[in-house]
Order: structure tokens, then sequence, then C-alpha cells
């Protein structure tokens, strides 16, 4: 393992740590689920525009994918909607078990995106899964709604990152991430205002909750969102996905720590939960079998 491999695993794995706080944080802000959006993406713009000026990277935003970043803009906003919404109306650990299905979403949108079969473990594990929620809803009664908005989240997130896979293609990442996230803070500025409430920016929040969203908008999402990209340039994608796997076990364990009793489930749901992960885990293994089944019958042959 050489010091950068090993370098770029570590700061993989702080990545998705921060990643499981976002639902803490979440949990801990006490605005709205739509003023949160709001000022986090405030605050990360804010912060993604000092990365570029650092780094000298352009923010230019003339390119033929304007749209496409209105777009993603749109449906990050309604994933950071119904992802708080989930956690506000029941726990951080039911937001952050269901979210941890959208892995499963994307091996099964894929196909249809980009033209190809569909696997037959896809359609095992992605029934699995639909069992594993189906357990969950039936024992966390109190928490149905908390759990329909989480399953729904997963799925935008799972759509929104199917489409980013194809426009990192074919522009940088760090002006994609600022013209999104500046269409998610547009999408909030008109959802807070049609229900006749004013925007918070950060210096007119209470001290608890600017200190919580600084935390949120800088080390979650900006310095997240810059590491997250660093990483794959010594990491396999394999690694990577595996590693984003443990940030809803992060989560979990850290609710129980700061609220115990408050964040329990049924044993049957940590049932749920682990299925679940065991299918992502699974869906990993799979995928990088294919990966190397592609890579051995795709060798060119000799002269």
């Amino acid at each position: 393992m050489t010091p950068a491999y090993r370098n770029a695993l570590l700061l993989l794995h702080l990545t998705v740590f921060l990643w499981g706080w976002t639902g803490i944080f979440g949990k801990l802000i006490s605005q709205n689920a739509a003023q949160l959006v709001f000022t986090r993406t405030f605050i990360a713009l804010a912060g993604l525009a000092l990365f570029a000026l650092f780094t000298r990277r352009s923010l230019d935003p003339r390119t033929p994918d304007i749209g496409n970043y209105f777009f993603m803009g749109v449906l990050i906003m309604l994933h950071w909607l119904t992802f708080y919404g989930s956690i506000k109306v029941s726990t951080a650990s039911i937001g952050a078990a269901c979210m941890s299905t959208s892995t499963m979403f994307t091996a099964l949108m894929e196909p249809f995106w980009f033209k190809r079969r569909i696997r037959s473990y896809e359609v095992v594990l992605g029934v699995v899964v639909i069992a594993a929620l189906l357990l969950m809803f039936g024992l966390e009664t109190q928490y149905r709604l908390g759990i329909a908005l989480g399953v729904f989240s997963a799925l935008l997130s799972a759509w929104f990152n199917i489409v980013n896979g194809v426009l990192v293609k074919r522009g940088d990442p760090v002006r994609i991430g600022f013209y999104e996230l500046f269409f998610v803070m547009l999408c909030a500025v008109v959802w807070v205002t049609v229900n006749g409430e004013v925007p918070q920016l950060p210096w007119t929040l209470e001290r608890s909750d600017l200190l919580y969203q600084l935390l949120l908008g800088l080390l979650c999402t900006t310095f997240a969102f810059v590491t997250g990209i660093a990483v794959m340039k010594e990491l396999s994608p394999f690694t990577v996905v595996l590693a984003v796997n443990l940030e809803p076990v992060y989560t979990i364990l850290i609710a129980l720590f700061i609220w115990g009793a408050g964040e329990r489930m049924h044993n049957g749901s940590y049932l749920g939960i682990a299925l679940i992960l065991a299918c992502l885990f699974a869906n990993g293994w799979f995928q990088a079998r294919e990966r190397r089944r592609q890579e051995a019958t795709t060798i060119a042959p000799l002269p």
C-alpha cells in the first residue's frame, strides 16, 4: 500500500464519517426543512466559491449543461427536503436507514438510464431491500411518514447521482457542484417565500443553530464534496462505494450515543437495516466481479 493510497483511504473514511453527521445536524438544528436547506446551501456555496478562488478554478456559467444543472438543483432540493423532513417527523436513525437504500435504487435505475440489461442479482437484492423496508414499516408504525419520506429521498438521491455521473464526464466537478447548489438555494428561496416566510441567513440564526449550520455547510458539504472528488484519483469506485455504505452505520451509532432511548427501534428494525446493508455490500461485490469479468474478456489479442 503506497502512502498516497493509504492517505486517500483515510481521507475517504473521514469524509464518510462527516456525511454520517448530516442527519445528526439536521435533527439538532431547530429550523424547518426548507429553511435548513436554504441556509446550508448558502454556507456551502460560499465555501465552494472560496475554494474555487483559492485553487483558481473557473466558475464560468457559460455551458450547454446549465439547464441540466438547474434540473439537478431541483432534484437535490427535493431530496434534501424529504430527507430532513423524514428526520424531523421520525428519528435520525430512521432517516439514515432509509437513505441507505439509495445504492440499490441506483443499481435498479442504471439499466434504464444506460440501456443495459437488468442483472438477476440486482432484482434479487432489490426484493430483499423492499422486504426489509416493509419489515421496518410494519414495526415502526409511529414513524411511517418518516420512512416514506426517507425512501422517496433515497430514490431522488439515486436519480441525481446517476445523472451527475454523466455530467461530471464533460464538466469540472467543482463548477457543477457550485451551480447545482446555487439552483438548490434559488429553489429553497422560492419554497420558503411561497410559504410566507423570509429566508434565514446565517447571521440571523441562534448561536447553536449557526454553529451546527457552519459544521453542516462547511465540513459536511463543502469539505466533504471536495475530498470526495480528490480520493477518486487514488481509489477505485468499488472501494469508495463500500466505504460510503458505512454512512448510515455512523449516523445510527452517533444518534444512539447522543439521544439514547429516543433513537432506539424495534429489534426487527435493526434486522431490516442489517439486511439492507448486507445487500449493499453484496451488490458492490457482484459489481466488482462483473467488472473483472468484462476486463478479462476485453484484453487485446496478441499480434
